[in-house]
Protein backbone atom coordinates (compact mmCIF):
# COMPACT_ATOMS: atom_id res chain seq x y z
CA UNK A 1 0.00 0.00 0.00
CA UNK A 2 2.94 2.45 0.62
CA UNK A 3 4.28 1.42 -2.20
CA UNK A 4 1.08 2.47 -4.65
CA UNK A 5 1.06 5.66 -2.78
CA UNK A 6 4.83 6.46 -3.47
CA UNK A 7 4.43 5.20 -6.82
CA UNK A 8 1.17 7.51 -7.45
CA UNK A 9 2.68 10.74 -5.62
CA UNK A 10 5.53 10.50 -7.76
CA UNK A 11 3.40 9.89 -10.91
CA UNK A 12 1.49 13.13 -10.40
CA UNK A 13 3.97 15.22 -8.96
CA UNK A 14 7.35 15.16 -10.59
CA UNK A 15 5.94 16.08 -14.07
CA UNK A 16 4.56 19.35 -12.05
CA UNK A 17 7.68 19.70 -9.61
CA UNK A 18 10.32 19.28 -12.29
CA UNK A 19 9.23 21.42 -15.25
CA UNK A 20 8.35 24.37 -12.89
CA UNK A 21 11.52 25.11 -11.96
CA UNK A 22 13.07 28.41 -13.00
CA UNK A 23 15.97 30.49 -12.02
CA UNK A 24 13.43 32.79 -9.52
CA UNK A 25 12.42 30.07 -7.49
CA UNK A 26 15.37 27.92 -7.13
CA UNK A 27 14.90 25.88 -4.09
CA UNK A 28 10.85 24.89 -4.78
CA UNK A 29 10.20 21.01 -3.61
CA UNK A 30 8.44 18.78 -2.05
CA UNK A 31 10.16 16.05 0.73
CA UNK A 32 8.63 12.72 1.79
CA UNK A 33 10.25 12.86 5.21
CA UNK A 34 12.58 15.82 7.21
CA UNK A 35 13.22 19.08 5.03
CA UNK A 36 16.49 17.66 4.25
CA UNK A 37 16.22 13.68 4.14
CA UNK A 38 13.87 11.34 2.72
CA UNK A 39 12.57 11.20 -0.82
CA UNK A 40 12.21 14.66 -2.66
CA UNK A 41 10.52 15.79 -5.72
CA UNK A 42 11.86 19.07 -7.22
CA UNK A 43 14.96 21.31 -6.31
CA UNK A 44 16.30 21.02 -2.84
CA UNK A 45 19.89 22.60 -2.47
CA UNK A 46 21.11 20.25 0.15
CA UNK A 47 19.59 16.87 0.62
CA UNK A 48 20.04 13.26 1.73
CA UNK A 49 18.17 10.02 0.25
CA UNK A 50 16.65 10.33 -3.25
CA UNK A 51 15.94 13.13 -5.06
CA UNK A 52 13.98 13.30 -8.42
CA UNK A 53 14.04 16.66 -10.33
CA UNK A 54 13.97 18.51 -13.73
CA UNK A 55 16.43 20.94 -13.42
CA UNK A 56 18.86 21.14 -10.87
CA UNK A 57 20.35 24.30 -10.31
CA UNK A 58 22.26 25.85 -7.19
CA UNK A 59 22.81 22.92 -5.66
CA UNK A 60 25.13 22.97 -3.04
CA UNK A 61 25.05 18.84 -1.58
CA UNK A 62 23.31 15.50 -2.60
CA UNK A 63 23.89 12.73 -0.41
CA UNK A 64 22.46 9.13 -1.96
CA UNK A 65 20.41 8.65 -5.16
CA UNK A 66 20.16 11.50 -7.90
CA UNK A 67 17.81 11.81 -11.26
CA UNK A 68 17.74 14.93 -13.08
CA UNK A 69 16.54 15.64 -16.46
CA UNK A 70 19.28 17.92 -16.76
CA UNK A 71 21.77 18.71 -13.97
CA UNK A 72 23.41 22.40 -13.54
CA UNK A 73 25.07 21.60 -10.22
CA UNK A 74 28.71 23.97 -11.38
CA UNK A 75 29.36 24.56 -7.86
CA UNK A 76 27.98 21.42 -5.44
CA UNK A 77 28.81 18.24 -4.09
CA UNK A 78 27.35 14.83 -4.95
CA UNK A 79 27.94 11.95 -2.49
CA UNK A 80 26.32 8.68 -4.31
CA UNK A 81 24.69 8.18 -7.78
CA UNK A 82 24.14 11.00 -9.75
CA UNK A 83 22.03 10.48 -13.24
CA UNK A 84 20.95 12.87 -16.22
CA UNK A 85 18.81 12.09 -18.99
CA UNK A 86 20.01 14.65 -20.58
CA UNK A 87 23.86 16.52 -19.27
CA UNK A 88 25.05 15.73 -16.22
CA UNK A 89 27.14 19.26 -14.95
CA UNK A 90 28.94 18.87 -11.57
CA UNK A 91 31.93 20.27 -9.96
CA UNK A 92 32.73 17.37 -7.39
CA UNK A 93 31.18 13.79 -7.82
CA UNK A 94 32.19 10.88 -5.08
CA UNK A 95 30.37 7.93 -6.31
CA UNK A 96 29.24 7.48 -9.79
CA UNK A 97 27.74 10.10 -12.39
CA UNK A 98 25.91 9.09 -15.27
CA UNK A 99 24.72 11.51 -18.38
CA UNK A 100 22.59 10.40 -20.99
CA UNK A 101 24.81 12.82 -23.28
CA UNK A 102 27.71 14.55 -21.55
CA UNK A 103 29.10 14.18 -18.51
CA UNK A 104 30.75 17.07 -17.70
CA UNK A 105 32.45 17.06 -14.31
CA UNK A 106 35.78 18.48 -13.05
CA UNK A 107 36.56 16.47 -10.12
CA UNK A 108 35.49 12.44 -10.51
CA UNK A 109 36.52 10.29 -7.49
CA UNK A 110 34.52 6.82 -8.57
CA UNK A 111 32.85 6.27 -12.21
CA UNK A 112 31.82 8.62 -14.67
CA UNK A 113 29.97 7.48 -17.28
CA UNK A 114 28.60 9.44 -20.93
CA UNK A 115 26.72 7.92 -23.73
CA UNK A 116 28.52 10.40 -26.15
CA UNK A 117 31.09 13.06 -24.15
CA UNK A 118 33.17 12.88 -20.74
CA UNK A 119 34.83 15.98 -19.97
CA UNK A 120 36.68 16.95 -16.67
CA UNK A 121 39.52 18.30 -14.68
CA UNK A 122 40.40 15.16 -12.62
CA UNK A 123 39.39 11.48 -12.97
CA UNK A 124 40.19 9.32 -10.21
CA UNK A 125 39.10 6.07 -10.82
CA UNK A 126 36.91 4.51 -14.41
CA UNK A 127 35.67 6.26 -17.20
CA UNK A 128 33.85 5.66 -19.93
CA UNK A 129 32.13 7.24 -23.69
CA UNK A 130 32.56 7.48 -26.90
CA UNK A 131 35.12 10.67 -26.52
CA UNK A 132 36.59 10.93 -23.25
CA UNK A 133 38.87 14.14 -23.00
CA UNK A 134 39.55 14.74 -18.98
CA UNK A 135 42.70 16.73 -18.70
CA UNK A 136 44.08 14.13 -15.90
CA UNK A 137 42.87 10.50 -15.79
CA UNK A 138 44.07 8.56 -12.60
CA UNK A 139 42.85 5.02 -13.58
CA UNK A 140 40.78 3.33 -16.47
CA UNK A 141 39.90 5.34 -19.37
CA UNK A 142 37.94 3.76 -21.66
CA UNK A 143 36.14 5.37 -25.09
CA UNK A 144 35.69 5.47 -28.90
CA UNK A 145 38.91 7.99 -28.45
CA UNK A 146 40.35 9.05 -25.53
CA UNK A 147 41.54 12.41 -25.16
CA UNK A 148 41.61 15.45 -27.87
CA UNK A 149 42.16 15.24 -31.25
CA UNK A 150 44.60 17.99 -32.49
CA UNK A 151 44.91 19.98 -28.95
CA UNK A 152 45.27 17.68 -26.04
CA UNK A 153 49.08 17.78 -25.33
CA UNK A 154 48.73 18.55 -21.89
CA UNK A 155 47.13 15.92 -20.61
CA UNK A 156 48.33 13.23 -18.40
CA UNK A 157 47.16 9.67 -18.13
CA UNK A 158 48.39 7.40 -15.50
CA UNK A 159 47.15 3.78 -15.65
CA UNK A 160 45.01 2.20 -18.77
CA UNK A 161 43.57 3.87 -21.38
CA UNK A 162 41.09 1.16 -23.87
CA UNK A 163 40.14 3.55 -26.87
CA UNK A 164 38.76 2.26 -30.34
CA UNK A 165 39.98 4.91 -32.87
CA UNK A 166 42.99 6.72 -30.56
CA UNK A 167 44.65 7.45 -27.42
CA UNK A 168 46.03 11.39 -27.52
CA UNK A 169 47.35 12.59 -24.47
CA UNK A 170 50.73 14.74 -23.38
CA UNK A 171 52.02 11.99 -20.70
CA UNK A 172 51.07 8.56 -21.07
CA UNK A 173 52.00 6.55 -17.60
CA UNK A 174 51.12 3.10 -18.16
CA UNK A 175 49.14 0.99 -20.86
CA UNK A 176 47.56 2.31 -23.92
CA UNK A 177 45.44 0.50 -26.48
CA UNK A 178 44.38 1.92 -29.20
CA UNK A 179 44.21 2.05 -32.94
CA UNK A 180 46.24 5.20 -32.88
CA UNK A 181 48.40 6.46 -29.61
CA UNK A 182 49.52 9.67 -29.44
CA UNK A 183 51.66 11.66 -26.95
CA UNK A 184 54.55 13.65 -26.02
CA UNK A 185 55.81 11.15 -23.05
CA UNK A 186 54.95 7.66 -22.73
CA UNK A 187 56.21 5.60 -20.07
CA UNK A 188 54.75 1.90 -20.27
CA UNK A 189 53.54 -0.30 -23.17
CA UNK A 190 51.91 1.45 -26.24
CA UNK A 191 49.50 -1.29 -28.49
CA UNK A 192 48.57 -0.20 -31.63
CA UNK A 193 48.32 0.22 -35.26
CA UNK A 194 50.41 3.29 -35.30
CA UNK A 195 52.31 4.13 -32.31
CA UNK A 196 53.84 7.87 -32.12
CA UNK A 197 55.74 9.28 -28.85
CA UNK A 198 58.14 12.15 -28.48
CA UNK A 199 60.05 10.42 -25.77
CA UNK A 200 59.53 6.88 -24.94
CA UNK A 201 60.75 5.03 -21.81
CA UNK A 202 59.39 1.56 -22.12
CA UNK A 203 58.16 -0.53 -25.45
CA UNK A 204 55.79 -0.37 -28.62
CA UNK A 205 54.04 -3.02 -30.61
CA UNK A 206 52.09 -2.35 -34.04
CA UNK A 207 52.55 -2.09 -37.19
CA UNK A 208 54.50 1.20 -37.26
CA UNK A 209 56.10 2.73 -33.77
CA UNK A 210 57.76 6.26 -33.78
CA UNK A 211 59.72 7.00 -30.71
CA UNK A 212 61.55 9.98 -31.70
CA UNK A 213 64.32 10.08 -28.59
CA UNK A 214 65.73 6.60 -30.36
CA UNK A 215 69.04 7.22 -32.57
CA UNK A 216 68.71 7.41 -35.74
CA UNK A 217 68.18 4.70 -37.46
CA UNK A 218 66.18 3.57 -34.40
CA UNK A 219 63.25 6.07 -34.08
CA UNK A 220 60.65 4.74 -36.64
CA UNK A 221 60.54 0.62 -36.69
CA UNK A 222 57.79 -2.06 -37.68
CA UNK A 223 56.09 -4.68 -35.18
CA UNK A 224 58.36 -3.55 -32.36
CA UNK A 225 60.03 -0.39 -30.73
CA UNK A 226 61.46 0.21 -27.54
CA UNK A 227 63.64 2.84 -25.42
CA UNK A 228 64.20 2.24 -21.79
CA UNK A 229 67.11 4.89 -21.25
CA UNK A 230 66.56 8.40 -20.21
Amino acid sequence: MRATLLALLFTVLFPILTFAQTDSLPAKYLSLGSKKAGICFGNSPVFTGFRFNGLNKNVRRLNGFDLALVNEDKKGVSNGLSAAVGANTQEHNNGLAIGGLLNAVDYENGIMLGLLYNVGNKLNGLGAAVVLACDTVNGLAIGGEVGRRGVDTAGRINGVALAVSGTITGTMNGIAVSLENFSEKHRGLAVGAYNKTKRLRGMQIGLYNVALNNPKGLRRLPLINMHFGK
